[in-house]
């Protein structure tokens, strides 16, 4: 079953207002500088491997380096592994995505304990998964791709040092270079994306 957004925001939010709250202390924390984050990120993505093929539940896990150079404004570089089931009613395949995305953070309410953020940058991603023919000899396939990526989420400090995160992330893009068992190969090309979140712990370098 495809998994669900909607479904996923509301224990989202519940995980972010329930974060403890540093007593005795007001928070006034700092964005600027180094930070890496490390998160887990689920969603419905479609890969069309087979023709036809709907949303598939996807689940992975990643990091993030990013530096702020101002109090609103961040440089991102994110990594993250990402798999899932291309699949219709007669044929399924599993498969793995490798996305890396370089972008921009904007933050708003600087100094402000929750900073809610949008993001939007390049998505690179290559795609992998092994395919069996009607003789049943295995092919291994790969393809590379640039796309574009955009997330709009909320960070909430729990110390100058720790934040936690979430986001709803949407990202697109067509594989169209392909290599089987390593040779290239004209393939058709074919459409990927996937509409999910993103949910991360954060520690600030500070000075």
């Amino acid at each position: 079953m495809p998994f669900s957004v909607r479904r996923a925001a509301l224990p989202l939010i519940a995980f972010l207002i329930a974060a403890p709250v540093v007593r005795g202390q007001s928070l006034s924390p700092s964005t600027l500088g180094f930070s890496a984050q490390v998160h887990g990120v689920a969603g419905t993505m479609n890969t069309a491997i087979y023709p036809g093929a709907g949303g598939s539940t996807a689940l992975g896990f990643g990091g993030e380096i990013a530096y702020g150079t101002s109090p609103r404004l961040s440089l991102v570089g994110r990594l993250a592994r990402i798999a899932s089931t291309s699949e219709i009613t007669t044929e399924s395949t599993d498969y793995a995505m490798l996305q890396g995305d370089l972008g921009l953070r904007w933050m708003s309410s600087p100094g402000a304990r929750v900073r809610p953020f949008a993001e939007a940058g390049l998505a690179l991603r290559r795609l992998a998964f092994s395919y069996a023919d009607i003789a049943g000899a295995v092919s291994d396939f790969s393809a590379f791709n640039g796309g574009a990526t955009v997330s709009v989420g909320v960070m909430v400090f729990q110390t100058e040092t720790m934040s936690v995160e979430g986001a709803g992330t949407y990202t697109s893009g067509n594989f169209s270079t392909w290599k089987v068992n390593g040779d290239p190969e004209p393939l058709a090309q074919i459409a990927s994306e996937m509409l999910g979140v993103r949910i991360g712990v954060r520690y600030w370098f500070k000075k």
